[in-house]
């Protein structure tokens, strides 16, 4: 079976990555790189033997499938383009500024019969997918990621940079719609939101609380489930997962605390962790999530199946965070030239001002 010819579009942090790895797999043939900046694109294809254009006209019917790493405001255009000329395509998320924008490249997939897949490379994470096989309806979630100013992915804020992760991850752990968003935030260096705390409200009745920030001194990327199995806690940097599960004496009635003998409450409090509610601590092996999400890319284009990742999926997650974008704006106000945001949920954070009197 001949590899796929692919190429990668923009050639930023992300579209190098993409070329190296897709240049190092056999199902892939990397042959042409694209962007408007002829240092930028040359550069990369220099690098990797490959040919190199400004225009994304210059590919069509000389590549399979294509990547689009390119800035989130050309998403459309450009995955557009290449859909409409049967080229499967990976783009990263999020999948377009706008949902309608997404529900026009889902159809366009649809009608051409190509595979369209969004970048939520955090699904292929290894502590999240061992993490699953320990969660069985989730209730509650609460959810942290956080990091340095990059000044990377500047043409969006926050929550389409960051927080989109954890909203897609959430979606695909619990099955029912979310009826309620809630979102605080603010802005620190530019345009766009840096700052946010957003909770969201499920027709089951799971709550999710999910903060994210561009802007902090301590990196963070963790998430903590609570289910009717038991506890997960992962830590997607460090690929690390603890779990609780629940022990048949809970059902048992020792949650009953106040009819235990003393004596027994005092061994209770002693093995609580080992026994009613033994905690369980895995270091995950380290994969390459990106490379991941790449082979079933290929796989998907091969055999015609289904991305973890589909535009349904990456559409449904900038639905939610453009509602979290919605609640974070309405409730603004201008402090000098630095904007701030007030909070719409029951109490602020401490890291917020209060919000002046009008």
């Amino acid at each position: 079976m001949r590899p796929i010819r692919v190429a990668v579009v923009g050639t930023g942090h992300l579209g190098k990555i993409h070329a190296k790895l897709a240049q190092g797999l056999e199902c892939f043939e990397l042959v042409a790189v694209v962007d408007p900046v002829e240092s930028a694109r040359t550069a990369v294809a220099e690098q990797h033997g490959v040919e190199h254009y400004a225009e994304i006209s210059a590919i069509l019917g000389k590549v399979d499938a294509a990547v689009v790493a390119t800035p989130t405001k050309y998403h459309r255009e450009v995955a557009a383009q290449l859909l409409a000329a049967d080229i499967h395509v990976l783009v990263e998320k999020p999948i377009t500024l706008g949902v309608e924008d997404a529900d026009c490249l889902i159809a366009l997939a649809k009608r051409t019969g190509s595979v369209l897949q969004v970048g939520h490379v955090e699904r292929f994470n290894p502590a999240f997918r061992a993490a699953q096989r320990h969660l069985d309806g989730p209730r509650y979630i609460e959810a942290t990621r956080q990091s340095g100013y990059t000044f990377r992915s500047i043409d969006v804020g926050v929550t389409l940079d960051l927080m989109i992760h954890d909203i897609d991850l959430v979606l695909s752990l619990v099955n029912s719609s979310v009826v309620d968003v809630q979102a605080v935030g603010f802005t620190l260096f530019g345009p766009h939101e840096d700052m946010v705390q957003a909770r969201l409200t499920f027709a089951n009745g799971c709550v999710a609380n999910l903060t994210a920030s561009r802007a902090s001194f301590e990196p963070s990327r963790q998430m903590r489930i609570f289910s009717d199995a038991g506890f997960v806690g992962i830590d997607f940097a460090d690929r690390k997962l603890k779990y609780i599960a629940s022990h048949e004496a809970l059902a048992s009635g020792v949650q009953k605390v106040h009819r235990v003998a003393e004596d027994e409450k005092a061994k209770i409090r002693q093995s609580l962790f080992e026994t009613v509610l033994p905690l369980h601590v895995a270091e995950i092996p380290a994969t390459n999530a990106i490379e991941d999400e790449l082979s079933e890319f290929a796989t998907c284009i091969r055999r015609g199946g289904t991305p973890t990742v589909d535009g349904t999926a990456g559409r449904n997650a900038l639905a939610v965070a453009l509602q979290v974008v919605e609640q974070v704006e309405r409730h603004q106000w201008q402090d000098g030239d630095q904007m701030m945001v007030g909070p719409t949920l029951a109490s602020t954070p401490d890291h917020l001002p209060a919000r002046k009197a009008a």
